[in-house]
């Protein structure tokens, strides 16, 4: 993205905190990671990793900490919690020890992908969002690796969500997300 309108539009103070909740996640931690810093660096964007993980039995944390051996403790970011505690107060945990004023909240199973980001970053500055998500459902969106199960789960939600709610978002189910800081210590504090 260098050179593009995404440079002109991020600030010197702009930060992005990338949190990663993981659970049993040793075989995709590394991958996810490699991504985010291949599309990331070298992009102009400042940007941390958070990976909060929920005391994986699989070895999960001690891969992490090899990846912050190899990429810097400023790059990857460390918050483990002792036992699974579920995903939304890991965000919540998350969100308490970034330091971005931006917050992207992703999965580390690959399900989101990180060539994503700067158009997700693109479309907030577009127009000052506070929020942008990611959808399986519109456009070139999709899921990789679910079974028949997951996916009729996922689109029964999210058409029972908009048929009661009409909240005017294709998928309220997904966890890829971009959201300004400030907001979620509005929220969450």
């Amino acid at each position: 993205m260098t050179g593009s309108s995404l440079d002109s539009e991020i600030t010197r103070s702009d930060k992005y905190s990338i949190l990663l909740p993981t659970y049993n996640e040793r075989e995709n931690l590394p991958i996810i990671i490699w991504l985010i810093i291949n599309y990331l660096d070298g992009s102009g964007i400042d940007y941390e990793v958070v990976i909060i993980d929920d005391g994986s039995p699989d070895g999960t944390l001690d891969v992490a900490k090899q990846l912050q051996k190899i990429y810097g403790s400023y790059r990857i970011v460390l918050r483990p919690r002792e036992k699974k505690l579920g995903l939304g107060t890991a965000y919540i945990h998350g969100i308490k020890h970034a330091t971005g004023n931006y917050i992207i909240i992703m999965d580390a199973d690959l399900s989101h992908h990180p060539k994503f980001i700067p158009q997700f970053i693109e479309k907030q500055k577009s127009k000052d969002y506070d929020i942008v998500t990611g959808t399986r459902y519109v456009g070139g969106g999709g899921v990789y690796g679910w079974d028949f199960k997951r996916k009729l789960i996922s689109r029964g939600a999210n058409f029972i969500t908009q048929l009661l709610l009409r909240p005017g978002v294709s998928d309220l189910t997904g966890s890829f997300r971009l959201i300004i800081q400030e907001r979620c210590t509005t929220e969450v504090g």
